[in-house]
């Protein structure tokens, strides 16, 4: 192959690439990508090096401490000494284990806490999702109704140029055309502020435009979640066992910083003295050891902290019961509403379905002069009424939907 044919293919595969369609972002993509972009994510991802430090500092064992000791007479200036040595205290190893476990416990709280964080973007992104798809929804009705009303006023017209339609009718078709187009620019304006609003809370770049496509009828059709669809460890109830244990060790910890730890130490000491045999003043090295233990049957020294920790163990484990109960009773109602709101929806659905075919019967109708142009202004009243009833049974639905799916932590998996 020559080098020319190798270049021109070369450039149009890059053109073939560059040129191809951005697929559609999804709602589980967008819930990926606002996790990736959230800056309080990032920084709790990072978080475990605390855990890492914060366990090193409490393995540190105690440092050893350099004593300098020395005497002078006050009578005479015949004799002296002076020393130096090395103490040292002798850390209990229950003690040591307990901070490392206190200390790992104070970071294990982190990948809840991310998890959490996780769940709560991925309900803000869900919630903006659905209204978008709502908000798309009726921008597409909209448009389907400024069309079939166009259609209406350019039959009529034509009726009106052979003598069968008055003046009055027309005029009342050119009002509706006219509100319709209203209608139908709210509807564009209302979906390309929820498509921002969606953008901003991804935290896309300014260059990036992916096409957001929200398909209100698969929405629809998601199956509602159920009380067993939530994770046996919710990330609250998590929380609050972790918090449990954190107390308990914090207390163990507590207990055994009550019992003092003993220390030992060792020197060399020069003594300047006068020999009892000869009375003349020589230097006398000595080699000391020292120890030092707890006075026994000594109260605590810290009663008052162990009392507080005690005290903190009952409000955590109260808490975490209560936070059980409350998490329970209110994704009970949650579902329940939701099963209200959907049962409520399947009695829109074949409402809705006879709305949008009544525009074609009634233009058919109007057409071969069936009907008048009032009969059919009030028809189409009747079903713009119908179709903004369902679009806010259907708001309704989606937001509850969208809290329930939070409440149960149903997130995308990690990519």
């Amino acid at each position: 192959m020559s080098i020319r044919r190798q270049i021109f293919l070369f450039f149009t595969g890059f053109a073939v690439v560059a040129a191809a369609p951005i697929p559609p972002l999804t709602l589980d993509s967008a819930i990926r990508t606002a996790w990736s972009n959230d800056p309080a994510v990032a920084a709790m991802a990072l978080a475990p090096e605390l855990t890492r430090a914060r366990e090193t500092q409490a393995a540190q064992p105690p440092v050893p401490e350099v004593e300098v000791r020395g005497s002078a007479p006050l009578a005479k200036d015949s004799e002296w000494s002076v020393g130096v040595g090395v103490t040292r205290r002798l850390p209990q190893a229950e003690r040591v284990e307990l901070a490392r476990a206190y200390a790992r416990l104070e970071g294990d709280s982190l990948p809840f806490e991310l998890r959490e964080r996780r769940r709560l973007v991925a309900g803000e992104v869900r919630r903006l999702w659905y209204e978008l798809a709502v908000q798309q929804a009726r921008e597409q009705a909209a448009l389907r109704a400024a069309e079939t009303q166009r259609e209406i006023l350019r039959s009529a017209e034509r009726r009106r140029a052979a003598g069968e339609t008055p003046d009055l009718e027309l005029d009342l078709l050119r009002l509706d055309l006219a509100r319709a187009e209203n209608a139908r620019a709210i509807a564009e304006a209302e979906a390309e502020g929820g498509s921002q609003r969606l953008r901003i809370r991804l935290r896309l770049p300014a260059g990036s435009a992916p096409r957001i496509e929200t398909g209100l009828p698969a929405l629809l059709e998601r199956p509602p979640p159920e009380i067993s669809d939530a994770p046996a460890g919710q990330t609250s109830l998590e929380l609050s066992n972790l918090e449990v244990r954190r107390a308990e060790t914090a207390l163990a910890l507590a207990r055994a910083s009550s019992r003092p730890v003993w220390s030992i130490g060792a020197g060399l000491d020069f003594e300047r003295r006068a020999n009892d045999a000869t009375g003349k003043l020589e230097t006398e090295p000595r080699l000391s050891v020292q120890a030092s233990k707890p006075w026994p049957g000594a109260r605590p020294f810290n009663r008052g902290e162990v009392l507080e920790r005690e005290a903190a163990l009952r409000i955590s484990a109260a808490t975490r019961e209560a936070r059980r109960e409350e998490f329970m009773a209110e994704l009970s109602a949650t579902l329940s509403a939701l099963r209200s709101l959907r049962s409520a929806l399947e009695g829109y659905r074949a409402l809705i379905k006879d709305a949008s075919e009544l525009p074609l019967r009634l233009a058919a109708a109007f057409a071969r002069g069936e009907i008048s142009g009032l009969q059919l202004a009030q028809a189409r009243q009747q079903q713009i009424s119908v179709e903004s009833d369902y679009f806010s049974a259907v708001s309704r639905y989606l937001a509850a939907l969208a809290e329930a799916e939070t409440a149960t932590g149903i997130v995308p998996t990690l990519p």
